[in-house]
């Protein structure tokens, strides 16, 4: 465990967190400790889990990425003692659940949109510390960090960072997203895009580094983060994806963003992106064969459209 190595872990907690008692007792915290550790390592891999907590037990053996540590325990620290606080709203004994009461008026319980909006501020938080981790990772580039699936992975693909990413589909530059949407990236570009391209000349594409970036690149790349996003909304839970995404999505189309995300407007999303995706994907053929670009300047005569155009 990276935590508790003076046998000061609550104070290490309070450190990373600013919200846990220094007093408290450690071992009330040690499962969730344990429970978010195994979470952080799906993503970032058991290679590196091992050399942070190495440089946490031995730092004057691996002084090289001793920055690691807290990179690796603030994002632990965070989720754990959420979930501790989450548990303790009611006390658990031998006749019952029970919450307590304060009989002096000094305190009241929370209502429960203020226990909601306290959750999401540090799932926010969590989020936040995990992306942190993971540019670090990028940045630094440990053996450990290279041998990962997720890195491997990112490698063969036409994005291969939350940043790039972010330049095609808003996702606040999160990239703990785009390790989460590592395999609908790979399925909407070797089923589609990659297809679409033409396999002779798609190498090239994949390995193009030029700045800027041709007109074909971006359109690829444009229209592999369109069918990601929009399999990704089909496909997972939304708690996992950032509900500003939708929303953010929804407000530009004229949909309101103050109204909470259903499920049909999920699935109304999802098709619109994958329509804006097949746009991309004839852009994109158009700049491999150099064909100048056809614009529609009349609407076409759609009895399903419920509208006039002056």
């Amino acid at each position: 465990m990276i935590f508790n190595k003076d046998k000061n872990g609550a104070k290490e907690l309070r450190e990373l967190t600013a919200n846990y008692y220094a007093n408290n007792d450690f071992n009330k915290i040690i499962g969730e400790i344990e429970l978010a550790t195994d979470e952080l390592e799906q993503l970032v891999g058991k290679p590196v889990m091992e050399l942070a907590e190495k440089c946490y037990m031995n730092p004057d053996e691996n002084k090289d990425y001793m920055a690691l540590v807290r990179k690796v325990q603030r994002p632990i620290a965070l989720l754990s003692t959420l979930r501790l606080y989450q548990k303790n709203d009611l006390s658990h004994e031998d006749d019952g659940r029970k919450f307590k009461v304060a009989t002096d008026g000094s305190e009241k319980l929370p209502w429960e949109w203020q226990l909601d909006r306290d959750d999401a501020l540090h799932l926010e938080e969590y989020y936040k510390a995990v992306d942190a981790l993971i540019r670090y990772l990028n940045r630094e580039e440990p053996d450990e960090w290279k041998e990962s699936d997720a890195y491997k992975l990112s490698r063969t693909l036409l994005i291969r960072n939350g940043a790039s990413f972010d330049s095609y589909f808003p996702i606040e530059k999160s990239e703990r997203m785009f390790l989460i949407l590592l395999p609908f990236i790979r399925e909407a570009q070797q089923l589609t895009v990659k297809r679409a391209y033409g396999l002779a000349n798609w190498d090239a594409l994949l390995a193009e580094k030029d700045v800027p970036e041709t007109d074909a690149h971006f359109a690829a790349s444009k229209a592999v983060a369109l069918l990601a996003m929009s399999m990704a909304l089909r496909r997972l839970s939304l708690s996992v994806i950032p509900g500003g995404i939708i929303r953010k999505f929804m407000a530009e189309s004229g949909m309101g963003e103050s109204k909470p995300v259903s499920l049909e407007d999920v699935n109304r999303v999802s098709q619109w992106l994958a329509d804006d995706a097949a746009t991309w994907i004839d852009e994109m053929k158009r700049a491999r064969d150099g064909d100048s670009p056809e614009y529609d300047l009349l609407p076409k005569n759609d009895r399903r459209n419920k509208y006039c155009r002056l």
